[in-house]
């Protein structure tokens, strides 16, 4: 795909630098989430995503249509929206039982 965006200039950074993400995110999410934006950038298209079982990529629903999750460890997920068939967004990192 290639084509993957960020909605923070921290998250561009993470993806680029483990030490970033680690800060960010702490070792073992930081790991996984600069493998997952590999995969997102090596793909051709978002459908090939589904290919990639590991992933778990599944679509959000409800206030969050459009959205859809990648796991990264345990109750930690990867949000991203497709914004074409070969470019996504990532919207953030999140613990889905938190809050």
């Amino acid at each position: 795909m290639g084509g993957v965006d960020f909605t923070t200039s921290r998250l561009a950074a993470a993806s680029l630098n483990l030490s970033e993400a680690t800060q960010l995110f702490g070792v073992p999410i930081g790991r996984k989430y600069i493998q997952r934006v590999a995969v997102l950038q090596a793909v051709e298209k978002f459908a090939h995503l589904y290919g990639h079982r590991a992933l778990r990529l599944h679509p959000l629903r409800g206030d969050r249509t459009g959205q859809y999750a990648i796991t990264l460890t345990g109750n930690y997920r990867l949000i991203i929206e497709r914004t074409s068939e070969e470019t996504v967004r990532i919207l953030s990192v999140e613990d889905y039982h938190g809050d």
